[in-house]
């Protein structure tokens, strides 16, 4: 996880080693050989996210790109707000370390989980959550594409929901890999935790507007950012609603930049005529300064 980028580019290298240094821990070690057990754990998988994303933003920024709007899908928001101006990436660093070791510890004092319900209608979301929240906590977490939307909680209640969601007319219902029930009531102890960082760092405003998850529209204020970071991590990522706001006003061409081409697949879902293009490595980088002529 952004190995070659590191080898290739001395931004990159720059920004992982500084990334070190803030976290106090080895990241480098972590990212690029594991052990991916370890990788995933919520306390280093945040951190690891935003360092890749920053390292690679930083590389294509140099070359002369310029976005119209920025969005980051959960703990992307942070490495959003990099992009926009907002945070410092130190800043940004030192609020997703408290933010992943917070979750993390909630995800161990109140085990939950996570399931992708596919296929399913959205007006029949809230008739799902009634029927399983009989068995515990549940909340709609995700709102990732039209058809795909991620339910939060207690195990027993997301299990209740991946068995009626079919009879809501789901295509498939998916248990997630995750450590926790993240964006829902579960993650309520983590938000204190968070709050009192925010009163460490600077938050400026926004140089590009950043169209946040809980409302999905955009903002440049410092203190509206500020708010609405607090509000994400009980509420859920409207991220189809966010790319659906953007292109409605005109964008038709975005970039995906960090580990993985997840967001273009979920763009493909939403709009069609949208172009995503994924940047996570020396060559993907490489292709799209090129293609842009930067």
């Amino acid at each position: 996880m952004g190995k070659d980028l590191y080898e290739a580019s001395d931004i990159a290298r720059d920004t992982f080693d500084e990334a070190g240094d803030v976290l106090g821990f080895d990241l480098k070690s972590i990212c690029f050989e594991g052990p991916e057990d370890t990788l995933k754990q919520t306390m280093y998988t945040q951190p690891a996210i935003v360092t890749h994303s920053v390292a690679t933003w930083r590389v294509i920024a140099s070359g002369g790109f310029t976005p119209g709007y920025v969005a980051g899908h959960s703990v992307g928001e942070y490495s959003a707000l990099v992009a926009g101006g907002v945070l410092s990436f130190v800043d940004a660093l030192r609020l997703v370390k408290v933010r992943a070791e917070a979750m993390q510890n909630c995800g161990e004092e109140n085990p939950g989980t996570m399931a992708a319900i596919i296929g399913m209608p959205e007006e029949k979301m809230g008739e799902l959550l009634e029927g399983a929240a009989a068995a515990g906590i549940i909340a709609a977490a995700n709102f990732n594409s039209p058809g795909q939307t991620v339910v939060s909680g207690d195990i027993a209640a997301v299990e209740k929901a991946t068995e009626i969601a079919p009879a809501l007319g789901a295509k498939r219902a998916i248990k997630l890999n995750v450590s926790g029930a993240f964006h829902s009531p579960l993650m309520d102890k983590s938000v204190g935790e968070l709050s009192a960082m925010f009163g460490e760092v600077e938050f400026a405003a926004a140089s590009v507007p950043v169209v946040c998850n809980v409302t999905a529209k955009p903002t440049s204020d410092p203190a509206e950012i500020q708010g609405l970071l607090e509000r994400q991590l009980l509420s859920p990522v409207l991220w189809s609603q966010s790319m659906q706001f953007m292109i409605a006003d005109g964008v038709t061409e975005f970039v995906e930049i960090g580990p993985g081409n997840v967001l273009c697949g979920l763009l493909r879902r939403i709009d069609r005529g949208a172009t995503c293009v994924p940047c996570s490595d020396s060559k993907t980088v490489n292709d799209f300064l090129e293609g842009a002529g930067l």
